[in-house]
């Protein structure tokens, strides 16, 4: 078996098991407050600045029409707004709010903290040495792009 091959079984295996192990408890607990899909849409949103439907909707790879009731649940909670662009009115724009941010932060300080309950068990040598690796992978695989 090549390298190639090699590397793409373990990344499959390894991408499962962190789904698992991480990504599924994590939605478990976004779940409890936001959806999944409304977490992801206020993350971009804190990272990227305000966002028209069309350049948010590209961002979470989902079309425009099912972003619309995602949006409007979201401007229900008072989570974002929609602004009119200054130089287009007939744009409008997304903004997460400050209701919106301390959520986001809320959630993400719960997700984090249930990550780094399962990973206290790893000595601290162990964490150092996964630290190296997994900044070595992500920098991998962030030249592939």
């Amino acid at each position: 078996m090549s390298n190639l091959e090699n590397v793409t079984e373990d990344l499959l295996a390894l991408l499962g098991y962190i789904r698992d192990t991480f990504f599924r408890p994590a939605e478990q607990i976004t779940r409890s407050r936001i959806s999944h899909a409304q977490f992801h849409a206020i993350s971009i949103l804190a990272h990227k600045g305000s966002l028209s439907m069309s350049e948010l909707a590209n961002e979470m790879k989902i079309s425009k029409q099912q972003l619309t009731p995602l949006i409007g649940k979201l401007i229900d909670s008072n989570m974002v707004v929609r602004k009119p662009e200054e130089m287009d009115r007939r744009i409008l724009r997304i903004e997460i709010t400050e209701p919106g941010r301390d959520t986001l932060e809320e959630v993400k300080a719960e997700v984090k903290q249930a990550i780094k309950e399962k990973l206290s068990i790893l000595s601290n040598s162990d964490l150092k040495d996964l630290d190296h690796l997994l900044t070595q992978t992500r920098e991998l695989l962030q030249s592939i792009k």
